[in-house]
């Protein structure tokens, strides 16, 4: 059953990120920081993105491994985690959620 099913992940499923998936979360991470530094500068609103955003993309990550029972996070987690960091966080801003100087 489901229930079954989350309880073992939870208990016995533990992922970390791959060195590869490491690599390619650093890659993304500087992406992101470059394009906010950019938008920035052009007086463009822009969303900022702190150590603690990287963290929440770390955990969505590794939770997305831990849906498919998987021992490690792949690029292919960090992946879907960042473009759903992204779709989030533009969301928000779009609603005007985001206040300055608050993520």
């Amino acid at each position: 059953t489901m229930r079954r099913y989350i309880c073992y992940a939870r208990t016995k499923c533990s992922p970390r990120l791959s060195e590869s998936a490491a690599k390619r979360l650093q890659d993304e991470y500087i992406r992101i920081r470059q394009r906010y530094a950019q938008e920035s500068a052009e007086g463009a609103p822009a969303i900022p993105i702190t150590v603690r955003q990287l963290e929440a993309i770390i955990r969505i990550s590794e939770s997305l491994a831990k849906m498919t029972l998987s021992p490690l996070a792949t690029e292919r987690h960090v992946e879907e985690a960042v473009q759903l960091f992204k779709e989030s966080t533009e969301d928000a801003a779009s609603k005007g959620l985001m206040m300055e100087g608050m993520t």
